[in-house]
């Protein structure tokens, strides 16, 4: 087969979808290298040594396709007539679009859909940003031949707002990036501690932008309920989001207890988690919740939330509060710090529940439907 895969977010984007991106392309290249691929981009990508090395070393044929007549916005408006022009057997778009100018024929479209929350929390995006998403997701799902979701939450999600995508969906998981497989480095993780000045006291760890729809300021609540009666601090870690001035002004009183340490570096991040007493993702809605998945590589305890598709992806791995209760959140906060029992069974019970989303099985099926095609 030749296959084609918007590779945007792959060469331009450090975390979220670029990881997704990253991973699929580079699982797919190693395991099945008697295909050609092309990756196609709008041009001037990040500098990404290691991703290059696994293409390189996959032994699959591809090539670089960059820019088109529309300029960034090639991949909506031109990218459907190069893939015909390449003659593609398979049009993967990566991020939850396909060419507008895509037509039935010998190239088969398949979109991955991530998640549709512009849908279910209107009020956390842009006007033009919620116009733009929708048109691009109500095509895609209308036009691709399949429709790949990342969970049976994106799933329900999909055929809700947009039903006309009913039949042609697979539910295909996703995993991490390929650091969080990495052995942990007991040396690394202190060195890293060190790093952030959080050497004093255990901590736990929450990852995710500062967003309102993430949660912060009851898990903030939870922890000032507990901040007395447990010995861990509360360490968050992701870049600045419309709730960032909410938190960030109450760390002066929390006297060191509460901290910000904002983005970090992916192998930093690693460190962190396997430096962490437990984590922390009480997040309202999510597509798929990536922390959770990176928390049970690391063999991490989770409190996470109730609802959507948390308990889909942690399973036996963590325990539930509902997100909009911080007396909930505090509650299995402290059974974790207090009952070491428990917390040594939900450690193993995530890594257990992560070989879900061994990253082989993933690529296998996401190829047997391409062949399907």
């Amino acid at each position: 087969m030749k296959i084609g895969y918007d590779a945007k977010r792959a060469f331009h984007n450090p975390t979220g979808l670029g990881n997704y991106s990253r991973t699929l392309i580079s699982g797919m290249l190693k395991q099945h290298p008697e295909d050609e691929y092309v990756l196609l981009d709008i041009g001037t990508p990040l500098e990404l040594p290691y991703f290059i090395r696994q293409l390189t070393e996959s032994g699959a044929k591809w090539t670089y396709g960059s820019g088109g007549l529309f300029g960034k916005y090639s991949r909506t408006f031109g990218w459907g007539r190069k893939a015909r022009n390449l003659e593609l057997d398979i049009y993967h778009g990566l991020s939850n679009e396909i060419p507008a100018d895509r037509k039935p024929g010998k190239t088969k479209s398949v979109v991955t859909i991530h998640d549709v929350i512009f849908k279910r929390f209107p009020e956390a995006y842009k006007p033009i940003d919620r116009w733009f998403y929708n048109q691009k997701t109500r095509f895609a799902s209308k036009k691709a031949d399949l429709i790949l979701a990342i969970s049976e939450q994106t799933k329900a999600d999909l055929e809700e707002f947009y039903p006309e995508s009913r039949g042609r969906i697979e539910v295909v998981y996703q995993d991490v990036d390929p650091a969080f497989h990495y052995r942990k480095r007991t040396e690394a993780v202190a060195k890293i501690l060190y790093k952030f000045d959080i050497v004093e006291r255990p901590y736990i760890l929450c990852v995710s932008k500062l967003d309102k729809r993430k949660n912060h300021r009851n898990l903030v609540e939870a922890f000032k309920l507990v901040l007395n009666t447990i010995p861990e601090d509360l360490v968050l870690v992701g870049g600045r989001g419309d709730a960032a001035d909410e938190i960030l002004d109450q760390l002066i009183d929390f006297e060191g207890r509460l901290r910000w340490l904002g983005n970090v570096e992916t192998d930093d991040l690693v460190n962190l988690y396997d430096g962490a007493s437990f984590t922390a993702y009480p997040s309202v809605f999510e597509g798929f919740g990536i922390p959770l998945l990176e928390s049970m590589r690391r063999g991490k305890a989770i409190v996470s939330s109730t609802g959507s598709c948390f308990e889909e992806i942690a399973g036996s791995a963590a325990l539930y509060a509902n997100p909009l209760v911080p007396e909930e959140i505090a509650r299995q906060m402290v059974r974790i710090s207090n009952e070491s029992e428990l917390k040594l069974s939900l450690e193993k019970a995530g890594l257990v529940e992560s070989k879900r989303f061994d990253l082989k099985i993933l690529v296998e099926k996401i190829h047997q439907n391409y062949r399907n095609l």
